[in-house]
Protein backbone atom coordinates (compact mmCIF):
# COMPACT_ATOMS: atom_id res chain seq x y z
CA UNK A 1 0.00 0.00 0.00
CA UNK A 2 1.68 3.55 -1.27
CA UNK A 3 1.54 6.36 1.86
CA UNK A 4 0.32 9.48 0.38
CA UNK A 5 1.81 12.30 1.89
CA UNK A 6 -0.57 14.44 4.07
CA UNK A 7 -0.59 17.80 2.59
CA UNK A 8 -2.52 16.43 -0.92
CA UNK A 9 -6.15 16.28 1.93
CA UNK A 10 -5.90 20.19 2.82
CA UNK A 11 -7.78 20.65 -0.54
CA UNK A 12 -10.27 18.49 0.33
CA UNK A 13 -10.98 18.98 4.17
CA UNK A 14 -10.87 22.96 2.70
CA UNK A 15 -13.68 21.83 0.65
CA UNK A 16 -15.62 19.52 2.67
CA UNK A 17 -15.45 22.99 5.36
CA UNK A 18 -16.81 25.19 2.42
CA UNK A 19 -19.25 23.15 1.41
CA UNK A 20 -20.79 22.45 4.92
CA UNK A 21 -20.47 25.79 5.77
CA UNK A 22 -22.45 26.86 2.87
CA UNK A 23 -25.02 24.19 2.18
CA UNK A 24 -27.43 23.96 5.63
CA UNK A 25 -27.55 21.15 7.08
CA UNK A 26 -30.44 18.51 7.03
CA UNK A 27 -32.72 19.37 9.45
CA UNK A 28 -33.16 22.64 8.04
CA UNK A 29 -33.61 21.46 4.56
CA UNK A 30 -36.82 19.68 6.25
CA UNK A 31 -38.26 22.11 7.99
CA UNK A 32 -37.76 24.04 4.37
CA UNK A 33 -39.48 21.83 2.18
CA UNK A 34 -42.22 21.39 5.36
CA UNK A 35 -42.78 25.03 5.23
CA UNK A 36 -42.81 25.45 1.32
CA UNK A 37 -45.53 21.94 1.36
CA UNK A 38 -47.65 23.74 3.47
CA UNK A 39 -47.73 27.12 1.92
CA UNK A 40 -48.72 24.97 -1.37
CA UNK A 41 -51.42 23.21 0.87
CA UNK A 42 -52.85 26.26 2.31
CA UNK A 43 -52.59 28.11 -1.43
CA UNK A 44 -54.76 25.17 -2.99
CA UNK A 45 -57.25 25.51 -0.08
CA UNK A 46 -57.61 28.99 -0.52
CA UNK A 47 -57.80 28.78 -4.28
CA UNK A 48 -60.53 26.34 -3.51
CA UNK A 49 -62.74 28.66 -1.44
CA UNK A 50 -62.37 31.55 -4.38
CA UNK A 51 -63.54 29.47 -6.92
CA UNK A 52 -66.30 27.82 -5.05
CA UNK A 53 -67.10 31.72 -3.81
CA UNK A 54 -66.96 32.85 -7.42
CA UNK A 55 -69.29 30.12 -8.97
CA UNK A 56 -71.60 30.60 -6.71
CA UNK A 57 -71.52 34.22 -7.25
CA UNK A 58 -71.86 33.36 -11.12
CA UNK A 59 -74.70 31.40 -10.23
CA UNK A 60 -76.83 33.75 -8.18
CA UNK A 61 -75.78 36.63 -10.65
CA UNK A 62 -77.82 34.05 -14.03
CA UNK A 63 -80.66 33.51 -11.48
CA UNK A 64 -81.54 37.01 -10.65
CA UNK A 65 -80.72 37.95 -14.63
CA UNK A 66 -83.52 35.04 -15.02
CA UNK A 67 -85.64 35.70 -12.71
CA UNK A 68 -86.67 39.33 -14.43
Amino acid sequence: MVQRPVALYWPLDALQVVLAWLLPSGAVVVGALGQFMLALVLLAIGFGVWLRLWRSRKRRRVASRSAL
